[in-house]
């Protein structure tokens, strides 16, 4: 081959592979939900302090919907430390042990904060405090379902049925609270306003397939307002559908090149 083509050629190859690779980090960093979106910090000395002072603080407030919040963000914190551990250690002989662990101080925060708002819901279930905090557990407990999702990605396959099996169990028991604690109406729109929260659009096909795994749940009461929303908002369900397609036939096609 003449040496006026090689070079030529040998930069188009070059261009080729870093546009194939730009597209793949792309997609990797679209579909992580970020600690701010959580409203905590990355792991580390920063985020163990504030850790601190969050357990300290939910022992001083009496108040229900304050420990919740801070509940909550003690649970992110868990499920991002979860992610750093298999991100850095993947090869770990102790993950599976280690990640126990880490399920064990998440499920603890979950079920104080089911058991906490369950209780004051029984007299106060219009307060305004509540309903707000309503709509953000609905929005944080989906991208938990979405990070826990991923972590089923990205671990051997004895952790990961362990992974799928608690993930399971909390998609369950969120959609068990919420349709006591929100009326049909509430539950739909807050589901919606997650959706629709200005994520990328694999973010948001991400959580549909949540939304969907939750509409075949055991509960009738979540599968029929589930099934009710998909038909009300028919539309957007129907473009996330094709956006899913779109996605799979990228991630095809750079696996194939």
């Amino acid at each position: 081959m003449s040496k006026k083509f090689v070079f030529p050629l040998i930069i188009f190859l070059f261009l080729f592979s870093f546009s194939v690779l730009a597209q793949e980090t792309d997609i990797e960093e679209d579909a992580i939900v970020t600690v701010e979106e959580l409203n905590i910090e990355e792991p580390g000395i920063i985020s163990w302090f504030k850790n601190a002072a969050d357990t300290i603080q939910g022992w001083m407030t009496s108040d229900p919907i304050k420990k919740s919040e801070i509940e909550l963000r003690k649970a992110s914190r868990q499920l991002v430390k979860a992610r750093n551990m298999v991100q850095e250690n993947f090869d770990d002989v102790d993950l599976q042990a280690k990640l126990e662990r880490i399920n064990n101080r998440y499920e603890n925060n979950i079920r104080n904060i089911n058991g906490r708002i369950e209780e004051f819901s029984q007299n106060n279930s219009e307060d305004s405090k509540l309903k707000s905090f309503l709509n953000k557990y609905t929005d944080q407990q989906l991208k938990h379902q979405e990070i826990l999702k991923k972590l089923e990605e990205n671990v051997p396959e004895e952790v990961m049925v362990k992974i799928k099996e608690n993930r399971q169990i909390y998609l369950d028991k969120f959609g068990e609270v919420m349709s006591k604690l929100q009326d049909k109406e509430e539950f739909k729109e807050s589901l919606k306003n997650s959706l629709e929260s200005g994520q990328s659009a694999i973010r948001q096909v991400q959580m549909m397939e949540i939304i969907d795994e939750l509409g075949v749940q055991a509960n009738l009461g979540v599968r029929e307002r589930i099934w009710e929303m998909k038909q009300e908002y028919k539309e957007l369900f129907q473009n996330l559908d094709a956006e899913r397609i779109q996605i799979q036939e990228r991630i095809q096609s750079r696996i194939h090149q």
